[in-house]
């Protein structure tokens, strides 16, 4: 009686521990977005040189689509810029402390060159 019991505790540990595990490994679906905790300088290339876009004010929350090794997170801005299409398309925020959203790593990784040929492309 003692074995059967252990054999089925066993068991049943083990269908409940592959269905957690199902759960805690699926992947988030949707966007990967952040939010500024502090106003943010957007730059329309990846480069602190570069011309300044705007500011994200503390709060706001945008789509990230790509980033970059040095630090920069490119995101759709949500307006409409003419002929401005892929990398070209998106502004830029250098990340700190306070801006890392947990999926970045699935982001596109990108070169601040691949940015610049996506500007000269588009006719920018």
């Amino acid at each position: 009686m003692y074995r059967f019991r252990y054999v089925a505790t066993v068991l049943g540990l083990m269908c409940v521990g592959g269905i957690l595990a199902a759960c805690t490994f699926t992947p988030s679906a949707g966007p990967c977005e952040f939010t500024a905790n502090v106003p943010l300088t957007a730059y329309r290339i990846p480069d602190i040189g570069s011309d300044v876009f705007g500011t994200i004010g503390a709060g706001e929350a945008y789509e990230a689509m790509a980033r970059t090794s040095d630090g920069w997170l490119g995101f759709d801005p949500g307006i409409a810029q003419a002929g401005n299409v892929g990398l070209a398309h998106h502004r830029w925020v250098q990340l700190n402390a306070s801006l890392s959203p947990s999926c970045m790593t699935d982001l596109q990784m990108v070169t601040l060159a691949q940015v610049q040929a996506d500007i000269e492309a588009s006719g920018g």
